[in-house]
C-alpha cells in the first residue's frame, strides 16, 4: 500500500538506533518467475505515455494548500524504446516544467533499463542520464536515435528500484546494490560521493497504476535536500490523453493539439481582451459536497496568476469523447474531441 512519508528518513534513522536488526524486519518476497514476468508486462504496458501533475495542483488550490506550497507542475514522458546497447528492456524519460510544451528540466533525461532478478524476487530498474544529453532531447519522438543513445556511466549506477505487485498497483522502492548502501533500511540507498566526498542519501518510492503515478524522491548530499520536498510528500501524476480542440474567437477559427490534464491556450474576445481556455480532467469536489468526483471540464477563463476565473465551464464524464462550451458575450467557442489514438 502507499505509505505516508512525513519525516520517513528521520524515522528510519531513529529506528536503526532502537532496532539493531531493523533490516530483518523487512518483508520477505518469494515470487515465481511467472509472477515477475507479469510485473514486467504491466510495467511495459502502464508506464509509457505522458503524465501531468496539474490535477494535483488544482486539488491543492481548490481544496487545501500544503504548508510548503503547491507542488511543481510537471509534464513527465516515458517511452519504451529499442536500445539493445543499453539493455533488453529500456525506457526513456524526461520532465517538462509547466506542461507538455514547457522547458525541459535540466538533468531530467534518464535511460531506465529493466530486468527480472529472481534472486532478489523483483523486477529491477536502474537509471542514468544519457551521454551527450543535448543530442537526445525528446528522444521518444526520434526512433532513428534509439540505436545510438548510451548511458553516461553505467558502471557508476549504485542504486536500483525493486518493483513488485502490490494489490492492483505496482510499487517500486529504492535499494542499494551492496549491503553498505542499504544501511538506512528498505527503500533507501546511500554512499560517499566521488565528486563531493560527502554522503549521498536517497529515499524513494514510486507507485504505478494504469491512470496514476505517485512519485516520492528525496535526495540529500551531506544532509541537505537537493531533490524532493521538505514535507516529504509525493508528486501525483495523471495519465494524459490527447484531444483536438476547435476554437472560434476574434482571431478567427483554428484547431489546436490539446490534452486533458491541464491544457491552456490563449483566446481573444471581440472587445480585444485576452482570455484562456483550459481543458482539465481532475478530481473535483463532488456536487453533493461529499468526497471527490473524477470529471472532465472545459472552461473559458479570465487569466490571472492562479490560472484565472472561469466565465463559462462545461462538465463531462472523465473519458468523454467530446466536450464543448462557448462564451456568447465575448464571442468565443471551443469544442474538443478525444483523439482515437
Amino acid at each position: 500500500m502507499l505509505r505516508t512519508n512525513s519525516c520517513r528518513a528521520a524515522l528510519l534513522l531513529g529506528a536503526l538506533l532502537l532496532l539493531p536488526n531493523f533490516a530483518a524486519a523487512a518483508p520477505s518476497y518469494q515470487l515465481t518467475r511467472m509472477e515477475l514476468e507479469s510485473v514486467m508486462k504491466d510495467l511495459k504496458a502502464w508506464l509509457p505515455g505522458e503524465w501531468n501533475s496539474f490535477p494535483q495542483i488544482e486539488l491543492e488550490r481548490s481544496v487545501k494548500m500544503p504548508e510548503e506550497g503547491e507542488h511543481e507542475h510537471w509534464h513527465r514522458t516515458f517511452a519504451l524504446i529499442k536500445a539493445p546497447q543499453v539493455g533488453e528492456v529500456v525506457f526513456y524519460g524526461q520532465i517538462n516544467i509547466g506542461g507538455r510544451d514547457g522547458a525541459l528540466v535540466p538533468g531530467s533525461q534518464v535511460l531506465y533499463r529493466a530486468w527480472i532478478d529472481e534472486t532478489r524476487s523483483a523486477v529491477v530498474i536502474n537509471g542514468q542520464g544519457p551521454a551527450e544529453p543535448e543530442k537526445y532531447v525528446d528522444l521518444h519522438k526520434h526512433p532513428e536515435l534509439w540505436g545510438q543513445v548510451k548511458m553516461r556511466n553505467p558502471d557508476g549506477v549504485r542504486c536500483d528500484f525493486l518493483w513488485r505487485r502490490d494489490g492492483g498497483q505496482l510499487a517500486g522502492v529504492l535499494d542499494g546494490k551492496v549491503a553498505e548502501s542499504r544501511k538506512y533500511g528498505p527503500g533507501t540507498c546511500s554512499y560517499i560521493s566521488d565528486r563531493t566526498g560527502k554522503e549521498f542519501f536517497a529515499d524513494a518510492e514510486w507507485v504505478l497504476t494504469p491512470e496514476v503515478l505517485w512519485l516520492y524522491d528525496i535526495n540529500t548530499m551531506g544532509g541537505r535536500i537537493f531533490i524532493g520536498r521538505e514535507d516529504h510528500t509525493h508528486v501525483r501524476l495523471y495519465r494524459s490523453r490527447d484531444y483536438t480542440c476547435s476554437v472560434r474567437d476574434a482571431a478567427g477559427s483554428r484547431r489546436l493539439a490539446a490534452y486533458d490534464r491541464g491544457f491552456f491556450a490563449d483566446v481573444a474576445a471581440r472587445d480585444g481582451s485576452k482570455l484562456q481556455i483550459r481543458l482539465l480532467r481532475a478530481d473535483y469536489p463532488a456536487a453533493d459536497r461529499y468526497g471527490l468526483d473524477d470529471r472532465l471540464r472545459l472552461s473559458i477563463r479570465v487569466p490571472d496568476d492562479n490560472n484565472g476565473v472561469a466565465t463559462v465551464t462545461a462538465d463531462a464524464p472523465p473519458l468523454a469523447r467530446r466536450i464543448r462550451t462557448e462564451d456568447r458575450t465575448r464571442d468565443i467557442g471551443v469544442s474538443c474531441e478525444l483523439n482515437s489514438r
